[in-house]
């Protein structure tokens, strides 16, 4: 995976639009965001276009984001939103081009499937963390903080706030960060950016899935063998529909219940809540033998100099 450096004020942040059409005023609110944070930032016009449920056609989204990689006035690229459509996109993106112009990515939710695909296909930093409307929401102190220091700070991240993670089953372990949106990742099943889990750490997290479908989905990745070939499993942030009669930890203790490693859950880092960006493809330690306090989780290398 390529190595390149870390951000610093002034530096300009391009945002694409890969997926969902989005709310423009959250969109503006987050550039704003992010402009507070020190950054300048660069995006097309049409990128508020629409087509049916996507952020305009898929030539548009697949050329924006390619223009961002390859622009030398860009030093890291985010995303609007995320939704549905990041999938469709990711044909039409040439690896080897992509390659040539690595730079920070971060993403999210839809953008699982993108991340994957440059990280293993095209060895660009990609990062776990909050979309632009998002932070247009009125995103947290610590999920901005979170955000702001895994690109601005070089070499590992070192110990990272756990919230109010804990511990599911207790056990050491160290690994390679991959995963993302569970609904992503078992939806690239089978594709050739299948996320590859050997020797990792898996970390999960969705939104609005029933206990009964995040539990269908966890069996399918069981059956591939994917948990099986990971060390440890991090669970993030996972909210149910509101009224939902199941629990999810029930769910994952007996879903997970021959699972070797250990298990983390309610880290913050998905949809709700805070949210603490990941660096994936990095080494990571975790140490949850104490079932009794919180789980600490250190990375031990980083994606920026």
């Amino acid at each position: 995976m390529s190595t390149t450096r870390a951000l610093k004020r002034g530096d300009t942040i391009g945002i694409a639009a890969p997926a969902s059409p989005f709310d423009r005023s959250l969109f503006l609110k987050g550039a704003k965001t992010l402009e507070a944070m020190g950054f300048s930032v660069l995006y097309r016009k049409d990128i508020f276009d629409q087509n049916r449920y996507f952020a305009g056609t898929e030539k548009r989204r697949a050329q924006e984001f390619t223009e961002l990689m390859a622009d030398e006035r860009v030093q890291a690229v985010m995303f609007a939103r995320g939704g549905y459509g990041s999938q469709r996109v990711i044909p039409m993106l040439d690896s080897e081009e992509i390659a040539k112009h690595p730079k920070p990515v971060v993403g999210f939710s839809d953008i699982t499937a993108l991340l994957t695909f440059l990280r293993q296909g095209a060895g660009v930093p990609t990062f776990y963390g909050p979309v632009v409307t998002q932070l247009g929401r009125g995103a947290s102190e610590a999920t901005r903080e979170s955000l702001l220091r895994s690109l601005t700070m070089g070499g590992a991240l070192g110990a990272v706030e756990t919230g109010e993670a804990r511990t599911l089953k207790p056990g050491k372990a160290e690994g390679k960060l991959v995963g993302g949106c569970l609904t992503l990742i078992n939806s690239s099943i089978g594709t050739p950016y299948e996320l590859d889990t050997e020797g990792a750490v898996l970390f999960l997290e969705d939104v609005g899935e029933k206990v009964y479908a995040l539990d269908r989905m966890l069996v399918q990745l069981k059956a591939t063998g994917a948990i099986e070939r990971c060390r440890a499993v991090i669970v993030g942030n996972i909210e149910p529909p509101k009224g939902e009669t199941y629990d999810v930890e029930s769910m994952l203790r007996d879903v997970l219940s021959e699972f070797r490693g250990p298990i983390v859950d309610r880290f913050p880092a998905g949809h709700s809540g805070d949210f603490m960006t990941l660096p994936l493809g990095t080494k990571v330690e975790i140490n949850a033998e104490d079932v009794d306090g919180p789980p600490a989780i250190e990375f031990t290398e980083g994606l920026l100099e």
